[in-house]
């Protein structure tokens, strides 16, 4: 009840939610028909491949500018401008008519990519500017929730429009899809504080202080390795689906299901998350873990659903554990700053992850490389308990807001 509570009392949050889910709808969308339109064009499965790389690359160079520019800035502005400057981009793939135009797709997704490595970071950072700090985990409990709706709505209507509409409707549709998005976004007030939490004085933070705080060193920690494991797991959905139980593109489409479905089910939990969240944190990632070792004996494809729904369920409340701590000991003068840099990092390692699952499928069978996986997410608990046990929240957050 917590949850519904603080959506009906956040109602400036409610116009930065809807943006988020529409616009991530709409690229879902039109990603899966740049996919399609490859496909088409080349016939090579290596030509997704290198989309995938070309969207990974602008995260490294400008999500950090991005998360600067949002601590200098109007967030706002950033938003509604990004959300303008990508509709003509997503409108331009109407041009690619065959396979000279190639070129152009991956010039427009490094493009399109560049853009939203400015937004993410802007519209992370936004979030505790427009609610109160009690609500957080409330609030970063709806972000898991949007995830899965666009993961499963996306996916489902992106396959459907580029299949009885043709690839073309899809990308006018993401066009529409950015311009509501600004529409709403022009709708929320997101104040631009330049002044520290005590409304008086200028926040006074060295960079050395900033990047020497144990906290900001176990945030980038965590943004370090998680990826490492969340790259290969997005590779393990289809080859379960094509190559384990040899379901096919259905098959595909019943596990990112199920993917989204755990997002869902992970926000509907915010009301027994109230203490201990580094604590829950671990828990949870142990949790994860355990799901891959069981996803490594699954004797079914069902099976296979349901292990994949728990394994994102308690993803989904690590993740909404570990944001609201952020979000509540970084000063939020400085959040778009280390969230542009957190993305910048975690993007770069979540692609050479994702790239490198590709090898090491020559090298073990899908379960053994899930039991590999499995295995080390409780690695990564045991670390990770071992530098929270060293960390005081309460000091640390004292120590970046001193003035």
């Amino acid at each position: 009840m917590s949850l519904f509570k603080s959506w009906r009392k956040e109602t400036n949050y409610q116009f930065l939610f809807w943006a988020g889910m529409i616009n991530g709808i709409g690229s879902r969308i039109s990603q899966i028909a740049i996919f399609a339109l490859l496909y088409q064009l080349t016939g090579s499965g290596m030509a997704i491949g290198l989309v995938l790389a070309v969207r990974m690359i602008p995260f490294l160079i400008l999500a950090p500018l991005g998360g600067m520019l949002a601590d200098r800035f109007s967030k706002k502005n950033l938003l509604f401008t990004v959300d303008l400057f990508r509709i003509p981009v997503v409108l331009s793939l109407l041009l690619v008519q065959d396979s000279s135009n190639v070129w152009l797709i991956y010039l427009i997704t490094f493009v399109l990519a560049s853009l939203e490595a400015l937004y993410v970071p802007t519209r992370m950072s936004a979030i505790p500017f427009l609610v109160k700090q009690d609500r957080l985990i409330d609030i970063n409990s709806l972000e898991q929730a949007m995830v899965g709706f666009v993961l499963v709505i996306g996916a489902a209507s992106g396959g459907v429009s580029a299949y009885y509409f043709g690839l073309s409707t899809s990308f006018v549709l993401n066009g529409i899809t950015f311009l509501l998005s600004a529409l709403l976004i022009a709708k929320v007030n997101i104040p631009f504080d330049t002044h520290n939490e005590k409304g008086n004085e200028p926040l006074f933070l060295s960079r050395r202080k900033l990047w020497s705080s144990a906290a900001i060193i176990t945030f980038f920690f965590i943004a370090v390795t998680m990826p490492l494991a969340n790259g290969i797991d997005n590779v393990l959905v289809s080859v379960y689906a094509l190559e384990v139980f040899e379901m096919g593109e259905l098959g595909v489409g019943f596990l990112y299901a199920a993917l989204g479905l755990g997002f869902i089910f992970s926000s509907m939990c915010s009301s027994f998350l109230k203490r201990s969240l580094l604590a829950l944190t671990v828990l949870f990632i142990a949790f994860e873990g355990l799901g891959h070792l069981l996803l490594s004996i699954v004797p079914s494809f069902s099976t296979a659903i349901y292990v994949i729904i728990f394994i994102t369920f308690v993803g989904g409340l690590s993740n909404i554990c570990i944001d609201t701590v952020m979000m509540k000991v970084i000063p939020r003068r400085k959040q778009g700053t280390i969230f542009g840099f957190m993305q910048a990092i975690s993007n770069t390692v979540l692609g050479l992850s994702m790239a490198s699952a590709g090898f090491l499928l020559e090298v073990f069978t899908p379960r053994e490389l899930s039991l590999i996986v499995g295995v080390a997410y409780i690695a990564f608990t045991i670390l990770y308990s071992i530098l929270f046990m060293k960390l005081n929240l309460v000091k640390e957050k004292r120590e970046l807001l001193r003035v």
